[in-house]
């Protein structure tokens, strides 16, 4: 499938996820009252062309009707490739749950108010530019975030710290287990320094995964030798590790299904 890449990031992004990140805005656009189309193209700020497009298939799909130059949510119908099923995969993770501080909370927010290739730029590792010469780095290596005879995984954050003046995340990628790519795999190194943020996410009422696989692989640059390794925290800065069940309940010792292991 052909893929968009954020020339300031470089986070990659399929043409699917895109779309499905337009059909929420315009859904969240639509829903409340009915929107000439020049109201839902300042509020979800898409390019004129694209949003064009998008209204003409919903409409298509019987997810909006338009009358009188007024488009309205209408949400009869959803089909496999619609926003519907991104609102419905995001937001299990948040109704009916006690709010959660965490990068999974954050990207529910923002996925309803800004584009995709805006949420991108807000969530991809900070590479910590200064005005300054950076310092060139002796080396790299590869980390994988692996979870263990887990039953029943839907959604997952995990916190890992590391040593920010001996190493940093040069990239953060998502792994085979849950086959979640961004917006449903997200990371972020810009909520605290020596912090990193992983989070993922099946979609729609489907159910968890079940056995063992990697989660996310992350690629680190190292300046001193004698580095000291990253590792998984329960809590940290507000931030913590957790996995859910399909029913968005805690699955129970969570953290000690987790391993992350040098593996390159």
């Amino acid at each position: 499938m052909p893929q968009i890449t954020c020339p300031n990031c470089g986070t990659t992004i399929t043409l699917e996820n895109r779309r499905e990140v337009d059909f929420t805005l315009i859904r969240n656009a639509t829903d409340k009252r009915p929107r000439t189309f020049t109201e839902v193209l300042h509020i979800t700020k898409l390019s004129r062309k694209t949003l064009n497009l998008r209204l003409k298939k919903l409409c298509a799909e019987g997810l909006l009707t338009k009358e009188e130059g007024m488009y309205k949510w209408n949400g009869a119908s959803e089909s496999g490739n619609n926003g519907g099923h991104l609102v419905k995969g995001l937001s299990r993770l948040f109704d009916g749950r006690r709010m959660r501080t965490g990068v999974m909370l954050v990207a529910l927010l923002a996925s309803f108010s800004v584009s995709g290739y805006v949420l991108a730029m807000m969530f991809a590792p900070t590479m910590h530019v200064e005005s300054h010469a950076e310092p060139k780095a002796l080396g790299s290596f590869t980390m994988a975030l692996d979870v263990n005879n887990v039953n029943d995984l839907y959604g997952w954050q995990v916190a890992i710290v590391f040593n920010s003046t001996q190493i940093r995340v040069a990239a953060a990628k998502p792994g085979d287990f849950m086959k979640a790519e961004y917006p449903l795999f997200l990371n972020s190194t810009t909520t605290a320094d020596g912090l990193l943020l992983l989070a993922g996410s099946l979609k729609g009422n489907v159910q968890g995964k079940i056995g063992s696989g990697t989660l996310a692989t992350i690629v680190f640059e190292y300046y001193v030798s004698g580095y000291e390794l990253p590792s998984i925290v329960d809590q940290r800065a507000g931030f913590g590790t957790w996995l859910l069940n399909s029913d968005l309940a805690d699955i129970p010792g969570g953290q000690t299904l987790l391993t992350l292991n040098v593996v390159g």
